[in-house]
């Protein structure tokens, strides 16, 4: 039996390989690239960031607590609470980064989040607003710290985010 294979890389990256045998009629394979492009639209729909509520993104708050009780450093983590208070920005080596404090939801700490300004836009949070921060643990006595809260333009490391009144910032 005869078989041709057709394949390659969509512009995001995705591989396909389709695999047309002798006889296949021309319609069958013209509905399967259909059948790839409205996969490939609903996959890319998909990806944007939509208003969602913070549990419904997999916050894990109790994980700040266990990293908080082991002294941990760099532990990937998402969590979701109120804006207790804005502190000014702060410049680092990094460049200048703005900080606020955020009361966990289901547990009982608070965090300090540093978000760099020079790689994500400033995230216009309010106190007693809510924000699910996806970013970096970092160890401290008053509760600990979330960075790395946006993109990674060099790509060495997980990009994290923030969302705000239903919008990301990374």
């Amino acid at each position: 039996m005869f078989s041709r294979l057709y394949g390659g890389t969509d512009p995001e990256g995705i591989r396909y390989t389709l695999v047309r045998t002798a006889g296949a009629p021309r319609s069958a394979i013209r509905r399967c690239w259909l059948a790839l492009a409205v996969s490939l639209a609903i996959a890319a729909a998909c990806t944007s960031a939509p208003a969602l509520e913070p549990t419904a993104i997999g916050s894990d708050d109790a994980a700040v607590q266990r990293a908080f009780e082991r002294h941990a450093d760099g532990v990937e983590l998402t969590i979701s609470g109120t804006v207790d208070r804005v502190l000014s920005d702060q410049n680092g080596p990094s460049g200048p980064h703005e900080r606020f404090i955020v009361r966990l939801t289901n547990v009982r700490m608070t965090v300090l989040i540093e978000h760099n300004l020079s790689i994500a836009p400033r995230v216009p949070v309010a106190v007693g607003e809510t924000v699910v921060v996806h970013g970096e643990y970092v160890w401290n006595a008053q509760g600990g710290l979330v960075h790395f809260t946006h993109h990674d333009p060099d790509r060495s490391h997980l990009g994290g985010y923030i969302m705000y009144g239903g919008k990301r910032y990374d």
